[in-house]
């Protein structure tokens, strides 16, 4: 499932190519503007504190309007860049609660964690080591907010509930996510922000929980799997097969030259 997961992600992403730039020149138009007031107010705490609130607000409601687009896309379905730009005001509400959300996160990280391991008593590190791990499995979780929230269409506070639910019933698939999504901001910085980045990001949290949930229909189908040990075992081959076939066998030569296939 793995595999086949990087492979249907990077076909959709090339696919669908123009439909990912255009939002990453608008979220990276405002990742730079928001930047230069945060460095221009860096001696003014509160100010800059506020911009940053801000940024997060806005890069969170661009990066959620793609949330749809990336689910057609996942669903083999086409798109066309003017969906993007239609999804946006919908996306206030919860962009705009995410934002201030991890917004928090970091405000509250930049702020405790040096000050408790600062302290170098054990009692102090312990509480900087415990608060650590609950940032990271805070982070962990929310990676599948937008998705979640793109697929099943829930309210900001189901979203947020069922991120910790996937988080820790797919512990293992949400760590290699993790590094998946690392690899792509790596090659976004390569790519000066163009691709992946925030559009491409979104379309892998999506295109990974909808190959995700296969599971959970399986189990429902099956409710004499209770136990743990009984849930373990997913037959993958079987869940994805419509989705291999859709997607066909895809040679290098497709991605170049597609219409010589």
């Amino acid at each position: 499932m793995y595999l086949f997961f990087i492979k249907k992600n990077f076909c959709d992403g090339w696919d669908n190519m123009m439909a990912v730039i255009i939002p990453n020149l608008i979220v990276l138009a405002g990742i730079l503007g928001f930047t230069s007031l945060i460095y221009v107010s860096r001696n003014i705490v509160p100010l800059a504190v506020i911009f940053l609130f801000l940024a997060l607000i806005a890069i969170s409601i661009l990066t959620f309007a793609f949330g749809d687009s990336a689910a057609q896309i996942a669903n083999f379905g086409g798109v066309h860049v003017a969906d993007y730009f239609k999804a946006i005001p919908g996306c206030i509400k919860d962009g705009a609660l995410f934002g201030l959300l991890t917004g928090c996160i970091v405000v509250a990280t930049y702020v405790s964690i040096p000050f408790y391991f600062a302290q170098k008593s054990l009692i102090s590190i312990f509480i900087g080591a415990l608060f650590t791990w609950v940032v990271v499995i805070v982070l962990l979780a929310l990676q599948w907010f937008v998705a979640i929230r793109s697929l099943m269409h829930n309210d900001f506070k189901k979203c947020l509930k069922k991120c910790f639910i996937i988080f820790f019933d797919n512990t293992g698939f949400s760590l290699f996510m993790a590094l998946y999504t690392l690899v792509l901001l790596a090659l976004s910085i390569l790519m000066v922000g163009l691709l992946p980045s925030a559009a491409g990001i979104t379309l892998g949290q999506v295109n990974a929980l909808r190959l995700r949930l296969y599971k959970y229909d399986y189990l429902e189908k099956h409710p004499e799997l209770k136990t743990s040990k009984d849930r373990k075992y997913i037959p993958w081959t079987e869940l994805i097969q419509d989705d291999k076939e859709m997607l066909g066998p895809r040679s290098f030569k497709s991605f170049i030259f597609p219409w010589k296939e």
